[in-house]
C-alpha cells in the first residue's frame, strides 16, 4: 500500500512479533519482524505469507511500554515468497484497544524527535 493511502506515518522498525493465524485454530503462532509500524498497521517480514484477507493477531513489544501489545489485523497484501529480506505482508488492525494505538503513536513520535534531534546535532 502506498503512502499516499495511509492516514497516519509509519516509523522504519525491527521488532520481533508473533503472528496467528486466526482462521487455523491449531496452528502455531509464527515469528515475524515488523519492518514498519503504524497507530492502524504495520508491514511484517515473513518467511510464512498468509493470504490477503487472513484475519490474525499479532503480538509484539515496544520499548517505551512495559506489556505486550495485542492486536487483530487482517492482511491486505503481501510480497513475495517468503525468501527475500524484503518479503511479508501488509496489514491493518481491525481491533486495537484505543490505549495501545495512543502508545504506539507516543512511541512513532518520540522516535521521530529523537531522530530530529541528532540530525540536529550533527
Amino acid at each position: 500500500m502506498g503512502i499516499e493511502k495511509r492516514r497516519y506515518r509509519r516509523l522504519e522498525t525491527n521488532l520481533d512479533a508473533k503472528m496467528k493465524d486466526l482462521s487455523n485454530p491449531e496452528g502455531e503462532a509464527f515469528d515475524v519482524k515488523i519492518i514498519n509500524l503504524g497507530p492502524e498497521g504495520a508491514f511484517a517480514h515473513s518467511k510464512t505469507l498468509l493470504d490477503s484477507q487472513t484475519e490474525i493477531s499479532l503480538s509484539f513489544r515496544l520499548d517505551s511500554y512495559p506489556m505486550e501489545i495485542n492486536v487483530i489485523a487482517k492482511v491486505l497484501w503481501r510480497k513475495g515468497s517468503g525468501e527475500d529480506k524484503e518479503d511479508g505482508m501488509g496489514v491493518c488492525f481491525t481491533h486495537i484497544p484505543l490505549f495501545e494505538k495512543n502508545i504506539i503513536i507516543d512511541y512513532i513520535l518520540r522516535r521521530y524527535a529523537e531522530h530530529q534531534a541528532r540530525e540536529r546535532a550533527s
